[in-house]
């Protein structure tokens, strides 16, 4: 799953025609986050991970595509991604089986992060 959503990003990226410095950059942070993500010990922590990688990725297309990058629009994607990470926690505070934990919404926020920075480099 994750060697293929890396070579799906990457194939993004390179139809895109960016400078090889770029390109480069884009590699850096994806085996990066990949590697960061691979040593954490818990699944569900390393698939939130990714996860909102992708909603970070997303979010940041969707406010910034055909407009300048203003940092308004960079924060605000950086926000909804801890938000929605945030209300992903309250939601398992009070599911029975789950429980809320202040280190699921770091992960979330990181991998929103992360997902920001690979569309910046991408685009």
């Amino acid at each position: 799953m994750l060697l293929i959503g890396g070579l799906g990003f990457l194939i993004w990226t390179l139809r895109a025609k960016p400078g090889l410095i770029r390109t480069l950059g884009v590699i850096v942070v994806l085996v990066i986050g990949l590697s960061l993500a691979w040593q954490i010990k818990i699944i569900a922590e390393r698939i939130h991970l990714l996860e909102y990688g992708v909603l970070g990725w997303f979010v940041s297309r969707d406010l910034i595509r055909g407009r300048s990058k203003k940092l308004k629009d960079i924060i605000l994607a950086g926000l909804f991604a801890t938000v929605v990470g945030i209300i992903d926690e309250g939601f398992q505070a009070i599911l029975p089986y789950r429980f809320f934990d202040i280190r699921d919404i770091l992960f979330n926020s990181l991998g929103g992060i992360w997902g920001i920075i690979l569309y910046l480099l991408g685009s």
